[in-house]
Formats: structure tokens, C-alpha cells, sequence
């Protein structure tokens, strides 16, 4: 796997940096090569792009792109009025840096993942969240983050089921992967999963690289309990029964791999 980076914001240090947010036109083809060889024709660098493009015609669409201007007499006003003239443009704003060698998106809101509202959370703040705040209230902190992580879950497998049968997706073995892509994609872990039963309910799921367990090296027990809580609530929500999900190995322990079995809580 390779990283991808969402870059909201950039320091580049001793750079000449502008950002450019352009609206328009979106589901027509050529779009992005004719916007960016522009910007090549001006021996501009782009440090970013990101482009909200739809497969439904006729929809308004943007891009949002930071340029390094550094020893270039190219005024960012004069590339506006460029993508202005195109002809599937309708709005340019210039994004200009509040610091030098800071640049920032603080003209889009809110943050959309598909239709819903969503908000981004660096390494740092996961830290507070997942590390400290478990540290000053001991496991009365991990039961709260396992079942803060078990509704984040439920809530999950919910729009996840009615998407996927939106789209005809009705095994509950297809949901659960959709599920863990969402896990990967939203960039918690890769997950796999190693054995899956629907009656008796049962999974076994191999996370590498979990964020939650990355955090926590070093432990001597099993460290998830947020991303444990996701899994048991999403398991829980697509089978209709009330299931835990036990980690059995951890890469905060050595493991080479965190590994969770997901069965009926007993009794």
C-alpha cells in the first residue's frame, strides 16, 4: 500500500505559495488536462490538486489547487482571469496564504465524505483521543472508547446497508466488505477478513497497520479498543444480534498483526 495525502493545508518553507478554487462544469471530459496545462505552460509547480468531479451530467463541480509561485513573474490575478475564460468555469477565487510558506484551504466548508458531513483528525489529535484520554481515566477511558467505537460502528453498518442495497448488494458477506474498505479507505488499518459465519455468527478480522495499535507500541495486553468497538458494532448491526469482539493479537504487543474474533456474548 502506498500513503495518499489529503492536503487541506501545506508549510512549505521559504515558498511563494496561492491556492485557487475554480467552479463549473465538471462532467466533461478534458477538464483537468486543459486547467493544468495551463499552469504547466507557465512553468508554474502544482503542489495540489483535488478536483470534486461528478458522473452526473450537467452538474457543477470545483477544484482546489495550491501553486508555487516562487521566482515566477506570473501574477496569481492574471491565472484567474485565465480559468475564468475558460468556458466551463464559473467562479475562480484566490486562496492567498496568510504566512509566508503557509498555505490553506479557509475557503471551502463543510468537509464532505460523499453526503455526509465529515472532519479530519491528524495522528496528534487521535493521540488525545485514543492515548491520553484513556490514560487519565484507566479502563473506565477504554470502556468508554469501546463503546464510543461500538455506536460509530452500528451507525456505520446502517449507511453502509441502506447504500448497499441501494446499488443491489444484499449478501451480508459483500456489506462486511464494503465495511473494511471503508476501514481502509478512511485510513484506520487494511483490513482482511480471515473466516466469516452467518449462522452461528462469527468472524475472525486481521487489521495491519491499525492506527489505534500503532499509537500504543510498546503495551503488554491488547491496545484496541475504539477501532475493537467499531468492529463489534458494525458486526452487531448488519447480523441483528448482540455481539463482542474480542482482539486476540496486537502489533502493540510485537504481534506482526492485531487480530479480532467477533461471537455472540455468552450468556
Amino acid at each position: 500500500m502506498r500513503p495518499i495525502s489529503v492536503e487541506r493545508f501545506m508549510f512549505y518553507e521559504g515558498r511563494k505559495l496561492y491556492g485557487f478554487r475554480l467552479e463549473g462544469s465538471s462532467s466533461r471530459p478534458g477538464i483537468i488536462a486543459t486547467i493544468t496545462s495551463i499552469i504547466a505552460e507557465k512553468g508554474l509547480d502544482i503542489t495540489y490538486y483535488s478536483t470534486t468531479g461528478t458522473v452526473r451530467l450537467r452538474e457543477r463541480g470545483g477544484e482546489i489547487i495550491f501553486i508555487d509561485f516562487t521566482g515566477s513573474d506570473v501574477r496569481p490575478e492574471d491565472l484567474a482571469r485565465e480559468f475564468m475564460a475558460l468556458d466551463f468555469v464559473d467562479r475562480v477565487e484566490i486562496i492567498r496564504p496568510k504566512f509566508k510558506g503557509f498555505i490553506i484551504d479557509d475557503v471551502s466548508f463543510p468537509v464532505m465524505l460523499g453526503d455526509e458531513r465529515a472532519i479530519i483528525l491528524s495522528g496528534s489529535a487521535l493521540k488525545g483521543i485514543l492515548i491520553d484520554f484513556r490514560r487519565r481515566l484507566g479502563t473506565g477511558g477504554e470502556a468508554m472508547l469501546y463503546h464510543i467505537g461500538r455506536e460509530v460502528g452500528m451507525e456505520s453498518a446502517r449507511n453502509i446497508n441502506q447504500n448497499a442495497e441501494r446499488i443491489g448488494v444484499k449478501e451480508l458477506r459483500g456489506k462486511f466488505e464494503m465495511g473494511m474498505l471503508l476501514l481502509q479507505c478512511l485510513g484506520y488499518a487494511i483490513p482482511e477478513i480471515v473466516e466469516f459465519s452467518e449462522e452461528p455468527p462469527y468472524l475472525k478480522i486481521r487489521l495491519q497497520n491499525s492506527i489505534e495499535c500503532e499509537l500504543g507500541r510498546r503495551a503488554d495486553k491488547p491496545f484496541s479498543h475504539y477501532v475493537r468497538g467499531m468492529i463489534a458494532g458494525y458486526a452487531s448491526e448488519l447480523l441483528q444480534r448482540d455481539l463482542l469482539a474480542e482482539e486476540t493479537r496486537c502489533i502493540a504487543m510485537g504481534d506482526p498483526y492485531c487480530e479480532f474474533e467477533v461471537k455472540p456474548r455468552e450468556g
